[in-house]
């Protein structure tokens, strides 16, 4: 039986241009944090200490996924730095997707939306996407359709700006949850990046590196095999510094990094060395903290290239380091990296390391964050 082309003109005629920058619910209201599996701790801890008593953790329904309620604006959301993104949390009971189309449920749909898009500026949602099992399904599409009416935006196949995931409720046998991003991209992709690198390291993992070592004002950072800087402006990011400093023995990957510097504003407060990671030109204890992404051998550099590498990196590390230096590396070779650090025991106190799934070409990797303090 084919369904007669309907609109619900009421609630299409309710939609509005964005014109505010900020948008806060009239009561707190549920919110999923999208983490990469693994940064779940430190996406916690930024949650409650950029947010404070406006947040309430409520657990993790997912691998990569946490649950909050909060009552606040919107930006303050999109402002977190350890997260891919936030979306907004619509529960139905409802027994199929399909009466998401009736007046009510719909209604409901659209002002989830609009509180979204009116908390940015003005034209950054311009096209709609849903994603979902079945998303081709006819009851779907014309979901999408009808959304992108009321809501004036275009409807996409791929990378949309309003983003919405239709799911089954995890936590009862009948009802759908709707899941509504509330940045127009992943609050992964920094505006900053201006210049990208195959393999360069995603800026969610990058921020809780440079977060793990306690930064300060009065530090020295020091960022070997910087690439395109990733590392080097996140750690800016979380505030001054008295020394950064990003060294590549790569001019082009150099060139990347001080084009995203220029980008992201602290191009007059770090400084960029061509330098080999097993060579470095800097005197001894010059610095407090010392960050690498190490090459992985994947998309660069050899088994045996690594395997000459990695200790030589590590000679310096301990000779550049300071009285209670971090060094955080992160590196899938991980038995590779701890046969070398086999010979630096005294030199170095190991912290717990955890690993992280990261997306790798059209898969996932696990490298392990080594987090350890001079001895």
């Amino acid at each position: 039986m084919t369904h007669p082309r309907r609109r619900p003109a009421q609630v299409r005629s309710q939609a509005r241009p964005n014109t505010s920058k900020e948008s806060t619910a009239a009561s707190p209201q549920r919110f999923e944090a999208e983490v990469l599996p693994g940064l779940e701790p430190w996406a916690e801890q930024e949650i409650t200490q950029c947010l404070g008593d406006a947040v309430r953790l409520l657990g993790r329904p997912g691998g990569g996924r946490i649950a909050l309620e909060f009552g606040g604006s919107l930006q303050r959301l999109n402002d977190l730095r350890s997260v891919i993104a936030v979306h907004l949390v619509e529960d139905f009971e409802i027994p199929r997707p399909q009466a998401l189309l009736g007046h009510q449920h719909f209604t409901r749909l659209v002002r989830a939306a609009q509180l979204i898009t009116d908390a940015s500026a003005p034209g950054a949602f311009s096209t709609l996407r849903i994603s979902a099992a079945g998303s081709q399904s006819a009851v779907l599409r014309r979901l999408k359709e009808e959304l992108g009416h009321a809501l004036r935006l275009t409807s996409v196949e791929d990378d949309g700006d309003l983003l919405l995931s239709v799911r089954r409720r995890p936590d009862a046998q009948t009802g759908w949850r709707i899941l509504l991003r509330l940045s127009h991209r992943p609050l992964s992709a920094r505006a900053w990046r201006v210049c990208n690198l195959p393999g360069a390291l995603n800026a969610t993992v990058a921020n809780v590196m440079a977060r793990i070592a306690t930064p300060s004002a009065k530090e020295r950072f020091l960022n070997v095999a910087c690439g395109s800087g990733t590392l080097l402006i996140e750690r800016l990011a979380l505030g001054a510094a008295k020394l950064a400093v990003g060294c590549d023995l790569s001019p082009s990957a150099l060139d990347c990094a001080r084009q995203n510097l220029q980008a992201s504003g602290h191009q007059a407060v770090a400084d960029l060395v061509q330098a080999d990671a097993g060579s470095l030109p800097f005197g001894s204890g010059s610095f407090d903290t010392i960050v690498a992404d190490l090459p992985y051998g994947m998309l660069m550099g050899s088994e045996a290239e690594l395997r000459d590498l990695y200790p030589r990196f590590l000679v310096e590390a301990t000779r550049v380091a300071a009285a209670s230096c971090s060094l955080v590396v992160i590196t899938p070779r991980r038995g590779l990296f701890e046969t070398a650090l086999a010979e630096h025991r005294a030199q170095w106190t190991a912290q717990p390391q955890f690993t992280v799934k990261v997306p790798f070409q059209s898969g996932m990797i696990e490298p392990s964050i080594f987090f350890l303090k001079r001895a």
